[in-house]
């Protein structure tokens, strides 16, 4: 047996038995700042290293298992990748990784023909294997330049690969991968000044926007965006998510807690619900294709008995993968029924249709502005989504005999209006303005507030 490997395997175990040990005590609980900074710093050493350990160990292996030896046969296992499964307890797609940076890292080998083939990225493999960068840290590095390798001289990414190489070992702290990723992005555009044709049509070919199968009651998408589209939509979101960069706003009453009215949803939650507004914004437009004459329309479908209920399933055709009809809560219909880009179709038990949503139920061009000029943005306080991405709510429902009135309609953002019922505000019209009633946990005294503009002089939270 070798030695050096062996006495290797013993260090590792009074490692691993060390770090069990302060994670079993609970000593990170109690340790100051400096021994809680310079322990992490160690383990990320050591992180690091391991890593790197596996990345190289992989290759090997596979090397090792395509030869006559059949290191993985020999080893009771099917696959390179079922012996670093079973003695790293890593999973399939981890190993995969580990095995595609392998690749990247190959030293310099004789092929059977007798070519010398270099490695590919000497340098960097050199940071890897003295602990400068982990895998995440080569993948950073390496990916843009393996996207041009083929279209750029062999020398000049070799002057690359020493570049980034260096700046792993400038400081004694690890380099960022942020950081790593972004140099090697810029040195890489450089580099490749007539790539940008080929890999525009490339990605063009690979572009792609897909709904999944509705499960959970979510329906999932996924795809890949050209950069000019996701840089559109980016801006978007960032529009309605912090349209005028101010904190929350209006609070009712003073506390010395921690504010109760901020938004608690995650910003991809945050960003969910601001492309929730964009799409109800959008089939309005005055550019937008029209269908079968007319702007597009998404019917909501219910039963007699849902209606007269209140609650219960109604369902919106082809919203998902399948093309069918896809069910979703009645307070959902409820809500996109206030939209013009909407229709209710109600049909009795036999199939046959009894109510169908007509114009008159959406507020009109003039309706909306002057609804604007009064309201500014949504009605609910602290909330700054401007006119321009709200949506009209029916004060008294429509289905409740409300009418579709400048004296009935307020402006709210998708979010506020798809859940107000569960939010707990209350909104009513006084002499045509509109009020609001926060839930209880904001305001004890539960009474109406004006909106808007109106609201400006009422005291903060704390003030």
């Amino acid at each position: 047996m070798n030695t050096t490997m062996e006495r290797t395997r013993e260090t590792m175990a009074h490692a691993v038995a060390d770090l069990r040990s302060i994670l079993v005590s609970g000593t990170l609980d109690t340790a100051d700042r400096d021994d809680m900074l310079g322990f992490l710093i160690g383990v990320g050493d050591l992180y690091r290293q391991v890593e790197a350990t596996l990345v190289i160990g992989t290759g090997v292996i596979e090397k090792r298992s395509a030869t006559a030896e059949r290191f993985d046969v020999s080893s009771d296992c099917r696959s390179a990748n079922e012996v670093l499964q079973r003695t790293t307890g890593a999973a399939p797609t981890t190993v995969k990784r580990w095995s595609r940076l392998a690749a990247v890292v190959k030293p310099e080998r004789t092929l059977s023909s007798g070519e010398v083939r270099p490695a590919e990225f000497p340098a960097l493999r050199e940071a890897l294997t003295t602990g400068a960068i982990g895998a995440d840290g080569l993948e950073a590095a390496t990916r843009p330049l393996r996207e041009i390798k083929d279209r750029v001289d062999a020398a000049d990414l070799a002057e690359i690969d020493e570049v980034l190489a260096a700046m792993t070992t400038t400081t004694g702290a690890p380099v960022m991968c942020d950081t790593l990723r972004d140099l090697s992005l810029r040195l890489a555009t450089d580099l490749d000044i007539t790539g940008a044709e080929a890999e525009e049509e490339k990605a063009f070919q690979g572009r792609a926007l897909r709904l999944g199968v509705k499960r959970n009651g979510l329906v999932p998408v996924s795809g890949q965006l050209v950069p000019d589209v996701a840089g559109a939509l980016s801006v978007l979101l960032d529009s309605i998510n912090n349209p005028h960069g101010q904190p929350a706003g209006v609070k009712f009453r003073p506390s010395d807690e921690a504010d109760e009215n901020a938004d608690a949803r995650s910003m991809a939650q945050r960003n969910h619900d601001a492309l929730g507004t964009i799409l109800a914004a959008v089939p309005n437009a005055p550019d937008m294709p029209t269908n079968g004459g007319g702007a597009p329309v998404l019917v909501i479908h219910a039963t007699e008995d849902t209606v007269r209920a209140g609650q219960g399933w109604a369902t919106i055709p082809g919203a998902d993968a399948t093309g069918t009809d896809v069910p979703v809560p009645f307070a959902a219909a409820k809500h996109v029924g206030c939209c013009g880009t909407i229709q209710h179709l109600t049909t009795a038990p036999n199939g046959r249709i009894v109510k169908l949503t007509i114009d008159k139920r959406f507020f009109s061009p003039d309706q909306r502005r002057a609804i604007t000029v009064r309201d500014r943005s949504c009605v609910i306080p602290g909330c700054h989504t401007p006119a321009r991405w709200c949506e009209i709510h029916h004060v008294k429902e429509w289905s409740r005999g409300g009418e579709t009135d400048v004296d009935n309609g307020v402006l709210i953002c998708w979010h506020h209006h798809r859940f107000i019922d569960r939010m707990g505000w209350d909104i009513r019209m006084n002499d045509g303005v509109p009020e609001v009633r926060p839930p209880d946990w904001i305001d004890t005294t539960q009474s109406w507030q004006p909106t808007g503009p109106r609201a400006a002089g009422l005291p903060k939270r704390g003030a």
